[in-house]
């Protein structure tokens, strides 16, 4: 708003608070009683007369901010300025504040040597500014004449005593008016039949953006004015902005109608929502407990499912297929296949109604969450969609299943070896193992290589890999097994049990019987790097039919070779050169952004190591023993200590 325009602002505020309160039952229109306001007619007072400014003026000894003397040339004083503010602004009760309470001393006493401007106006400012509110819930608003802005305009500060909070600042007398008008909007935004010319511009803005949004129109221009309808109170608005902000960044809340009629809500904020529960543990009460008896047994389900990670995302249509198709690819470890797939499909994605914008379902379902990054999120909110553009056929991979995903695969590009041992890797890839066996599905491989039932797909962290692992047993190891490309599968584990080279018991030779398989074992060192660490040592190994054909350990300076390795794995160091050698002598590969970000199946580990042999003795050194002799922080040792008992 214009500091020139306070005639339109204030006569339409005042309008729309009468029109307000005339909806109000009788007991709350009894509460929003003004009997000078009604017998006035309106909200403010006759313009002041530029005698009684001046007088204002050099009673303050100060020349007034633009905006506020603007104001008073249109209505001296203002009422419910606010929801805690009856009365403002009387060019004849101005004073200055003076500060009764003593909280500039408060306010000055917790500035530090790296307080900035801002916090130190804000301390100082509470004796010297003006006081202009004169009827209200424990609020002050104070005009500071020490924080001037470039355009002459004076700082406000609304303090509210009551809810122990810093006080707001605006920049402006005009923008705190502003701000106090949405508020009033805000706070009826609502009531049922709360309609003017304020609400009627606003929510035709709302529907332009939503069919911009669905065109794939610019996002931030879509959600600036989302924003705006929103700080009115447009219910609409926050609904439609929360899904657009879902796609790509994180969000604890998506505003919707509860309503377990309505698809939208059941099949796609849902188990959103429910995901987000499981996340951070809340009570389970506090999830159910708006639903109702009747949403209960819904609720309660998507909480189970959420939980179990056994929540699949279906919207109706081509998209819907497409997502199947995707959600295989992913399992199995293709996540750049399924994205693919998904990205193919999304000018065919159809919304439940229109107060739906974007497929935000996927982020809930458990393998092809992941795939949605944040630069994801956004291409789908840029790609026209439900009807907005020219429609594309989903360019999915053919067939279904594991044969799908191997053909993704290879069309996707590998991503080598050279990854795990890359600068960027991961701390929990400080030690690691795996088996790449050629021509069989992942469901036999784990049952070569794990023991039990498949595990719903999870990420390393869901895994609980440290705290599930217990020393020197095997009980709680698991490993991630899928597809990488070319006919091959793998099975990979993270943190794997000690290396000890002469009590190998060959499983790892033995998953090749009928086909091929190369495994290799990283084993890292448990504690930093240091005077007397362990070297890395490396173990490559290549089979067939059950039996080594050739391989290498390298440890430190020492390395011993077996069989007649090729050229290209020769004498190389370390790390990613290795990894890489393999990989391009076997034309193998695994999937980065899957084993890093995704979520894959899992299965209980067997152990390599076989027990010690008849009359031999064996001893474990904990590694919070040797990081007490080396100094290391106690308390990091004690926390290493309770995961490996």
């Amino acid at each position: 708003m214009d500091i020139d325009n306070w005639n339109f602002l204030l006569e339409s505020w005042s309008r729309n608070w009468f029109a307000a309160r005339d909806l109000l039952d009788p007991e709350e229109a009894e509460e929003e009683a003004d009997d000078d306001a009604v017998v006035a007619g309106s909200l403010g007072f006759p313009a002041a007369t530029e005698e009684q400014i001046v007088a204002l003026e050099q009673r303050l000894g100060l020349v007034l901010p633009p905006s506020y003397r603007t104001f008073l040339q249109v209505s001296n004083g203002w009422r419910h300025a606010g929801g805690s503010v009856y009365l403002m602004g009387v060019a004849e009760r101005v004073a200055v504040h003076g500060d009764p309470l003593d909280l500039q001393r408060l306010y000055e006493e917790n500035l530090e040597d790296t307080s900035g401007q801002a916090e130190r106006l804000m301390a100082g400012m509470w004796a010297r500014s003006l006081q202009l509110s004169h009827d209200s819930d424990m609020t002050d608003v104070l005009l500071d004449p020490r924080d001037v802005g470039e355009d002459g305009e004076w700082a406000v500060y609304v303090y509210r005593g009551w809810s122990g909070d810093f006080p707001d600042r605006f920049t402006s007398f005009a923008e705190f008016m502003r701000a106090m008008y949405r508020d009033f909007h805000r706070r009826h935004g609502d009531d049922p039949g709360f309609e003017n010319e304020v609400t009627r511009e606003l929510d035709a803005s709302v529907e332009r953006a939503r069919l911009a949004c669905l065109a794939g129109g610019d996002i931030d221009e879509q959600l600036a004015v989302l924003d705006e309808a929103e700080a009115y109170g447009r219910g609409r608005a926050r609904r439609l902005r929360d899904q657009i902000h879902a796609m790509f960044r994180p969000i604890g809340h998506v505003a919707a109608v509860m309503d377990m009629d309505d698809p939208l809500y059941v099949r796609e904020i849902l188990p959103l929502a429910a995901r987000e529960h499981r996340r951070i543990d809340r009570d389970d009460d506090w999830f159910l407990g708006p639903h109702g008896e009747k949403g209960r047994a819904g609720a309660e389900a998507a909480l189970r499912e959420a939980g179990e990670r056994s929540f699949r995302y279906e919207p109706p249509g081509p998209f819907g297929r497409a997502v199947a198709e995707a959600r295989e690819l992913a399992r199995w470890g293709d996540t750049e296949g399924a994205w693919q797939v998904l990205a193919a499909a999304v000018p065919e994605w159809e919304p439940y109604g229109t107060e739906h914008v974007a497929p935000i379902g996927l982020l809930a379902d458990p393998l092809l969450g992941p795939v949605v990054t944040p630069e994801r999120g956004r291409q789908i909110l840029t790609t026209p969609r439900a009807g907005q553009g020219p429609a594309r056929r989903p360019a999915a991979a053919t067939g279904s299943g594991t044969g799908a995903a191997a053909g993704a695969l290879d069309a996707a590009g590998p991503d080598g070896l050279g990854w795990l041992a890359g600068a960027d890797s991961d701390r929990w890839l400080n030690s690691f193992r795996f088996v790449l066996v050629h021509g069989i599905p992942p469901r036999e491989l784990a049952r070569r290589l794990g023991e039990g039932a498949l595990l719903a797909p999870s990420s390393e962290s869901e895994l609980g890999a440290w705290g599930r692992r217990k020393t020197p047993s095997r009980d709680g190891a698991h490993a991630r097994i899928g597809l990488c490309g070319g006919g091959w599968s793998f099975v990979f584990e993270t943190d794997p049990e000690p290396f000890v080279e002469d009590r190998l018991t060959g499983l790892d030779a033995r998953a090749s019987l009928g086909t091929r398989a190369i495994s290799v074992w990283c084993a890292g060192t448990r504690v930093p790097a240091g005077p007397g660490a362990a070297a890395q040592t490396l173990r490559f190994s290549y089979a067939e039919d059950g039996q080594e054909v050739y391989g290498y350990t390298t440890g430190g300076d020492a390395r011993a070779t077996r069989g007649m390795l090729p050229a290209p794995l020769g004498a190389l160091p370390f790390g990613g050169p290795a990894l890489d050698a393999i990989a391009a002598a076997h034309g193998v590969s695994l999937p980065r952004f899957a084993l890093r970000s995704g979520r894959l199946h899992a299965v209980a580990a067997k152990s390599w190591i076989g027990p010690p042999a008849a009359g031999e003795g064996h001893a474990t050194i904990k590694a919070f023993a040797v990081l007490r002799t080396r100094g290391i922080d106690a308390s990091w040792a004690e926390e290493r200590r309770r995961r490996l008992r």
